[in-house]
């Protein structure tokens, strides 16, 4: 990076490396994208399908990942005919599975895109209910997979709780991998969030909107999203990532110190998956040696690679060596409640272009 009079003396913080990512989807489903010409309400559409995926955010999370070269596990809760067909779509993919099976069947959700609008219109289906005795089994997987290397693993939890799921089931995991000794990324809404931060999660995920929800701060602009991302550290995170969507993010890494990365620098047709695209994309990064505030950037390129194509997680590394040289990073003064006067430090985005496959490269919507 570039240096600068205000800047520390001492380098940014990095993060203790990890070899693989354990994804927990427990409200995992079938995704599928189609596209109309225009969509009408009340007529009779004939779309194009353009993707049919095992999905849910984890998933998505763990498609993306393993693009960027990571060991993945995921551990799915799968029920009936279509429970078995996200099994082998999983297969056919080449991602290990774990899977929790219940009684029902797995949901099946659908984005329709509106070509004349290029809006997506999504309708998700609720997931098959997850009784107590079978979330026992999810914990149990997840502490399968912990032993095999604990210390080594990131347990990823995003999205929402099926029916019948406990309230208090990404805390009470968040809880079982820091006792092995692996590390928790939340991405939640609300009280699944706020719940988990009092867990101690390593990393705390969320959109504006859901940081706000779960710290109890206002939703606003640029200086409330700082303030939730300094609050989701306070209450138990070591690392807060806020999006605000094509307008950047916010990140507060372990010591404490606040970043703002971007905005994203295109705009794509297809966002569904995005921020599960940037999760992956952050976790890659840590993985390759980055700092938080470096890995972010590179989550913002990820981000905004999966909105290039359809299907969820599929994103193009070569996409994110694109576009990471355009993601701006600056150091923020929290002390400034608007923002607009920081002390700032911005980042030379050809000094961060480390690849996740130790080759040179640069790498949204959070």
């Amino acid at each position: 990076m570039t240096t600068h009079p205000d800047a520390p003396s001492q380098p940014a913080p990095r993060a203790a490396l990890f070899t693989r990512v354990v994804c927990v989807a427990v409200n995992a489903s079938i995704d599928k994208i189609a596209a109309v010409d225009r969509l009408v309400p009340g007529r009779i559409h004939r779309p194009e399908l353009l993707s049919a995926v095992a999905g849910g955010k984890p998933i998505n999370v763990a498609r993306a990942a393993s693009r960027l070269g990571l060991a993945v596990v995921v551990i799915p809760v799968v029920a009936g005919h279509m429970g078995s067909w996200l099994e082998s779509s999983l297969a056919r993919e080449g991602i290990a599975a774990r899977p929790v099976r219940v009684a029902g069947e797995t949901r099946t959700c659908l984005s329709i895109l509106d070509r004349s609008a290029g809006s997506l219109t999504e309708l998700y289906e609720a997931g098959p209910v997850l009784a107590d005795e079978r979330w026992s089994a999810v914990e149990a997987a997840v502490a399968s997979e912990l032993a095999i290397d604990a210390e080594g693993t990131v347990v990823v939890l995003s999205g929402s709780l099926p029916p019948g799921a406990p309230v208090d089931g990404y805390a009470r995991i968040v809880r079982l991998a820091r006792e092995a000794g692996a590390r928790a990324a939340v991405d939640a809404d609300g009280e699944l969030l706020a719940r988990a931060l009092a867990a101690g999660p390593w990393l705390a995920k969320g959109n504006a909107a859901e940081a706000a929800r779960a710290t109890g701060l206002a939703l606003g602009g640029e200086a409330e999203a700082l303030a939730a991302a300094m609050a989701l550290q306070a209450r138990g995170a070591a690392i807060a990532l806020v999006s605000r969507g094509l307008d950047g993010t916010i990140v507060v890494d372990e010591a404490g110190a606040v970043w703002r990365i971007g905005p994203s620098p295109e705009r794509g047709a297809y966002s569904v998956g995005s921020g599960d695209s940037a999760l992956a994309g952050f976790l890659a990064a840590i993985a390759a040696g980055s700092t938080a505030a470096e890995a972010a950037r590179h989550a913002v390129a990820a981000g905004t690679a999966n909105a290039l194509r359809p299907g969820q997680g599929e994103i193009d590394p070569a996409d994110i060596g694109r576009i990471l040289p355009r993601v701006t990073l600056a150091r923020v003064d929290p002390n400034d409640a608007r923002g607009q006067n920081a002390a700032a430090r911005v980042a030379d985005p050809a000094s961060d272009r480390r690849s996740i496959d130790g080759s040179r490269l640069d790498g949204g919507l959070l």
